[in-house]
């Protein structure tokens, strides 16, 4: 389907959809601007509560956007949560449960070539698309790049971390450990597939390669997708002097350099609303920002998944939470917040139906957000799904089933009821076995449709309403 179609598709669907009138029913497909973080813990944000620090772009963001006050990620890992959000599909629907280090070969490292991405449907409609950051999908495969995966330009690093290359006087460079971190090379930029060296911070650098795709994006008469993935606030813990300055009071060094990669991703977030503002395009442009997990558990003491338990790498709520925001001024009609449970599978349905692609929506496993949020007592799924080789979790309404292994052996099944408990300390399990049995079929005839995990993840232990469990990431 070409833009002329999705003009007359649009035409067509925007007053059943959007409750718009002819003449708004007119316009092109909507610009679309995906911003993610990496390792943002939903309670290091004001929007959501008093947060740790100021966060003034984002609040702008969530002031004039659409608040999910129950938005998940689909993994509590990078990898498979993008594999998921990069597809709008359940990532183990194609075996992507981990992180790919631990792959048996470099096919099963990356995103499998029959699945197509959310890019790869716009890019075919007539957008014009961008990838600018972290991809984590690739392995080692040229073939697997994000250039052959829907993006007609990228920008970025396909593994699932990086450093600054050139530290200046007065940066605050530290281990998680908290120790001085001696310089590191990056594991590889790429421009359009040519390395490039990187002599500045990444979060700056990313945020000047949005803008430049913005502008080479004005010159044509056509719509845009932009993935801004950033590596903020992922380990190393590292920022520049003029970050560092900006939270100086901030007296433990480890918690400065966090608060300065949340304070750097923030004036990104703002660098990109101002520059669509100054083109005029802000009503007319998707603005959707997500994180790719809760904060880990190797730095637990500085960042913050409040009001819940549970970090990245494991089925609790603070793993798999996530700030959830939807902006767009003349197409999205909907209330100021939406508190029935999402996913970030949800947001490629959403663009790709505000694109005019809702033919394609069926075929993935998120939900266009544009007809459930002018309902907010209806639920927009009947049940949310997680899958971690044997770990698995779901929701279905209050109601959140986890069951995982022992570190001595054996399995045990977690039960709680999320509006009583939304910090998951009370387990229901052994007094509500109905309801426990209920979660676990559901979630197995789900699973029934699944490839099996093509990837062999870490262990580590958690505790999950005060036991001891094994995490497999």
């Amino acid at each position: 389907m070409r833009i002329q179609t999705l003009l007359a598709s649009l035409a067509a669907t925007a007053a059943l959809n959007l409750g718009a009138t002819p003449s708004e029913a007119e316009q092109k497909p909507p610009n679309v601007v995906l911003i993610v973080a990496d390792d943002l813990g939903v309670g290091d944000l004001r929007y959501l509560q008093p947060g740790q620090f100021p966060t003034p772009n984002l609040d702008r963001l969530a002031r004039e956007s659409t608040v999910f006050s129950n938005g998940y990620i689909t993994a509590a890992v990078c990898s498979p949560s993008r594999a998921g959000l990069q597809t709008g599909r359940y990532q183990a629907r194609f075996g992507h449960d981990f992180n790919p280090g631990n792959a048996r070969d470099q096919v099963e490292m990356s995103l499998p070539a029959d699945v197509p991405t959310i890019a790869e449907r716009l890019q075919r409609a007539g957008y014009f698309t961008g990838l600018v950051g972290k991809w984590h999908l690739q392995g080692r495969r040229p073939d697997a790049s994000p250039l052959k995966r829907g993006f007609d330009e990228y920008f970025g690093f396909a593994s699932g971390g990086s450093y600054i290359l050139h530290p200046r006087e007065g940066d605050l460079l530290l281990r998680t450990e908290g120790e001085p971190l001696e310089r590191v090379r990056s594991p590889g930029y790429t421009r359009m597939g040519a390395p490039v060296e990187v002599d500045d911070y990444l979060t700056d650098v990313l945020t000047d390669e949005a803008l430049s795709f913005l502008d080479r994006a004005g010159g044509r008469q056509k719509p845009f997708f932009l993935v801004l993935a950033h590596h903020a606030p992922h380990v190393p813990l590292e920022a520049t002097k003029a970050y560092v300055d900006r939270v100086a009071g901030i007296k433990d060094p480890r918690k400065r350099a966090y608060a300065a990669m949340v304070t750097a991703l923030d004036d990104s977030v703002g660098t990109v609303l101002r520059d669509l503002d100054r083109r005029g395009l802000r009503d007319d442009t998707l603005v959707l920002f997500v994180s790719d997990n809760g904060c880990p558990p190797y730095i637990a003491e500085i960042c913050s998944n409040a009001p819940f338990n549970g970090h990245k790498r494991d089925l609790g709520e603070g793993g798999i939470r996530t700030p959830f925001l939807i902006r767009w001024p003349k197409g999205w009609k909907a209330p100021r917040t939406y508190s029935q449970p999402v996913i970030s599978l949800d947001l490629g349905a959403t663009i790709l139906g505000a694109a005019g692609l809702e033919d394609q929506v069926k075929d993935i496993d998120g939900v266009d957000l544009r007809a459930p949020v002018r309902n907010p007592s209806t639920p927009a799924h009947d049940a949310l799904y997680w899958r971690a080789g044997t770990d698995f979790a779901i929701r279905k309404g209050d109601w959140k089933l986890i069951e995982v292994d022992l570190p001595a052996g054996g399995r045990k099944t977690f039960l709680f009821n999320l509006r009583r408990d939304p910090s998951e300390t009370r387990d229901l399990a052994g007094s509500n076995p109905g309801k426990a049995e209920e979660l676990r079929a559901q979630w197995n005839r789900w699973n029934a449709g699944n490839t099996p995990s093509r990837m062999t993840g870490r262990v580590t232990t958690t505790r999950i309403a005060g036991v001891e469990v094994l995490a497999r990431y």
